[in-house]
């Protein structure tokens, strides 16, 4: 990390001092627009945010029997999500330790022989990701097989998700730290029966707009619902609208609604890119995916309860939330465009309503500055 930024510390530097999270939100200024569109900035994300927090990675129900696997890239990092003999949840990056291929190239699929074979020189490890047989060996010095094994990644399960920590910094008490995740679930969506719920399908959104933008627009307390989602609005109480910040990087919205948002109405937000959405007999999670300081990729994964509704009716809902994601990438395009503009920098927070986006910054801040000055400087 000091290597890769070591060229740009002035430019982070003085992009750093520029914010402070010690200002109140009544009186603090939002986010200066290089948090936006710096590169050097989204490459300090990269090992500050996403290399430090756990993530969302995949679904309990994806992984049944032994052998069963997953794989999924995010950012530079290649994972395996797999079932071992004795059922036991394990992670590991996806990259042989001899020459770096990736191992398995399916998304999902089943190890019929209980082993990951690399397809490019037949290196064989066992499911607990050990190395169990390698050819041509025999002058190699000052190696072991018994100790090759793949890199280990973090993970949790909580509710029906399973969630990845890559942990660059081998900290345990990031590691340990689920106590967010597992607030959400417990106060918030247990309740709901929301495990009960049917996974439908995903649709993914190339938003042209740095994931912050996503994230900020999510945690504005409603402020531009009535005015950019004119459909929405009218099946929200939006006079009931509140939002509440009860415990770290977390941050929940809710109110009541009718029709296809049928009583509580509940929107969750997990730092540092999950968003959470619980109403009627339906759920929708958001999960923000960056890609570079300027574009993401929103993965919006649809559940519904099939012994309280028709998989016509939810058709019909997710045509309707389709509608507010349209509506939401014009805003998030277009505050990118503004972002870029010599003419803006910094605005203001509403502090009635804005309140939980300014916490999502204070929170991304500290990390940023506390990783800057331990790691990079």
């Amino acid at each position: 990390m000091k290597t890769c930024l070591s060229s740009n510390k002035t430019q982070l530097e003085h992009l750093l001092q520029s914010w402070s999270s010690k200002v109140p939100v009544e009186r603090a200024l939002t986010l200066p627009s290089g948090f936006y569109t710096s590169r050097d900035l989204f490459e300090l994300e990269r090992y500050a945010i996403f290399g430090q927090n756990w993530l969302l990675a995949a679904r309990k129900s994806q992984l049944n029997s032994p052998g069963d696997y997953l794989t999924d890239r995010f950012l530079s990092e290649p994972y395996l999500i797999n079932l071992d003999k004795s059922s036991t949840l394990l992670a590991h990056y996806n990259v042989c330790c001899h020459h770096g291929m990736c191992l398995l190239k399916d998304k999902q699929g089943h190890l019929e022989t209980n082993e990951i074979i690399c397809p490019y020189h037949g290196w064989i490890y066992d499911l607990n990701g050990r190395l169990k047989k390698a050819f041509r060996l025999k002058t190699i010095e000052e190696f072991k097989a018994s100790k090759i094994r793949l890199q280990t990644i973090d993970i949790q399960t909580v509710g029906p998700f399973i969630y990845l920590n890559f942990n660059l910094l081998n900290n345990d008490t990031i590691k340990n730290d689920t106590s967010h995740l597992e607030y959400i679930h417990r106060k918030y969506l247990a309740s709901t029966k929301y495990e009960q719920l049917e996974y439908v399908s995903r649709k993914s959104y190339h938003i042209k707009c740095n994931w912050k933008v996503f994230v900020d627009n999510y945690l504005d307390g409603g402020y531009h619902v009535p005015i950019a989602h004119k459909q929405l609005g009218s099946i929200l109480n939006l006079n009931e609208y509140k939002t509440v910040i009860d415990h770290p990087k977390t941050s929940v919205q809710y109110c009541t609604g009718s029709q296809r948002t049928e009583g509580n109405v509940i929107f969750a937000f997990i730092y540092p890119n999950l968003m959470i959405n619980r109403y009627g007999p339906f759920m929708d999670t958001n999960l923000v995916e960056p890609i570079d300081e300027r574009n993401c990729v929103v993965h919006m994964d649809y559940y519904y309860c099939p012994k309280s509704t028709t998989k016509e009716v939810e058709e019909k809902s997710q045509k309707d939330s389709e509608v507010v994601q349209g509506e939401d990438i014009y805003l998030c395009e277009n505050v990118q465009i503004g972002l870029e503009s010599q003419a803006y920098n910094s605005g203001r927070y509403v502090p009635t309503v804005e309140h939980a986006m300014h916490d999502f910054h204070t929170t991304l801040f500290d990390q940023l500055e506390h990783y800057y000055n331990n790691h990079v400087k």
